[in-house]
């Protein structure tokens, strides 16, 4: 059967994408023609590295072959994302829904500034694109949903093959025989990078099963999304080696929550949210305790809870952040489940939202809203945080 033209979509078509609200992608289609230059582009500046070795590269070299690297991941997960959609509903080709035509739009939008600067680095030999931008570049700010669509697992499992293909191809390049033992160090450290990648890409395969499970799911795409924001920086590093000698931090691995720790599991802990300074006082208060339960029963995602949470665990490990007293001698906030309040002690990205220095945040849980037919909360509350005697057990019934 032929594939329906996403540029022509019929009167049937136009009337069930506008049925389930779906958006024209046209526009989409028009930034997937002009991105595919990215494919020629990136093989252009590969030809360029194999006449000389990536350690002796000029500047506008390397600087080409790290753009034209990000323009094409790029371009493949746009592509591999429109797809799917297509391919899980043929019957609205040509529109998508408003997440997925988020998301394209973020990684076909950044395709043009890449090449854009691929072509000026290979007609300069005097550019240097460290000197312009901080580097190596992260992906576009992921489009955050709940729950994900099944077409965007799917379109990341499609995406990683070429990808991680490409890169390793251009880790292989820096690994020649007789490499200095600074040089081998760098080599090692991205093989090392690599190996994470892989093995987070391995994990989630072995997630997968043949029924549907939401907090599987989650695991999934998450080690998926860290997989390629590995290979992404693997790539820029490989094509501009130098960058590893400057101070570069590598990207915080996923955060994968233990299966046994959700809800059911065996190490399951009720109060894994909340702060552990003020943890006994909680447990002993039997109000605080009934809420505490109810809220797990009322969520509806919780591996995404715990996936945040660990996120944040992470980023406390890391030296990114640290927990905080207020005013007062307060250390945690006054809803249920009561977690810890945090300051930020270098940017950070916790569930897709930047943080700047000083800035004090904790993470947010609540089922309040759901009697009125809302969803559960799971947030980022920012402060300044001030001391308060009002004590929010969050209870679904609407008593406090």
């Amino acid at each position: 059967m032929p594939v329906p033209d996403p540029l022509a979509p019929t009167m049937l078509t136009k009337i069930r994408a506008f049925a389930r609200r779906e958006q024209d992608a046209g526009l989409l289609e028009a930034l997937r023609q002009a991105g595919k230059s990215a494919y020629q582009e990136l093989l252009d500046a590969e030809q360029a590295r194999v006449q000389g070795s990536p350690w002796e590269a000029s500047p506008a070299v390397a600087g080409q072959l790290l753009a034209s690297w990000n323009a094409y991941v790029l371009q493949i997960l746009g592509e591999t994302l429109l797809d799917a959609d297509y391919a899980a509903d043929p019957g609205t080709v040509g529109y998508v829904p408003e997440v997925t035509f988020g998301q394209v739009s973020e990684w076909f939008g950044a395709v043009e500034g890449w090449l854009s600067r691929a072509r000026q680095a290979r007609s300069n030999p005097d550019h240097d694109l460290a000197a312009e931008l901080a580097l190596p570049a992260g992906l576009p700010p992921w489009i955050e949903v709940d729950p994900c669509p099944q077409e965007h697992l799917t379109a990341l499992l499609a995406a990683v093959p070429p990808i991680r293909e490409h890169a390793e191809v251009a880790l292989h390049a820096l690994g020649a025989e007789g490499l200095p033992p600074e040089r081998r160090a760098i080599v090692n450290r991205l093989r090392q990078m690599s190996a994470e990648a892989a093995a987070a890409v391995d994990y989630a395969l072995g997630l997968r099963t043949p029924k549907h499970n939401p907090r599987l799911h989650e695991l999934i795409e998450n080690n998926l999304k860290q997989a390629l924001e590995l290979w992404f920086q693997i790539g820029q590093l490989a094509a501009m080696p130098r960058l590893l000698t400057t101070g570069y931090r590598p990207p915080r691995p996923a955060a994968r929550p233990d299966v046994s720790r959700l809800p059911g599991g065996a190490r399951f802990d009720p109060w894994a949210l909340t702060d552990p300074r003020s943890l006994s006082r909680w447990r002993a208060d039997k109000r605080a305790r009934q809420a505490v339960k109810e809220m797990w029963e009322f969520d509806d995602n919780p591996a995404q809870t715990m996936a945040a949470k660990a996120e944040i665990d992470a980023a406390l490990a890391a030296g990114d952040i640290a927990p905080i007293s207020i005013k007062g001698g307060g250390t945690c906030y006054y809803e249920c489940p009561w977690p810890a309040l945090y300051e930020v002690r270098r940017p950070v990205r916790i569930m897709g939202r930047g943080l700047r220095v000083m800035q004090q945040f904790t993470l947010r849980t609540s089922a309040d809203d759901i009697p009125a037919g809302g969803r559960f909360t799971r947030e980022l509350v920012t402060g300044p945080f001030r001391a308060t005697d009002e004590i929010d057990y969050c209870d679904p019934d609407g008593e406090h």
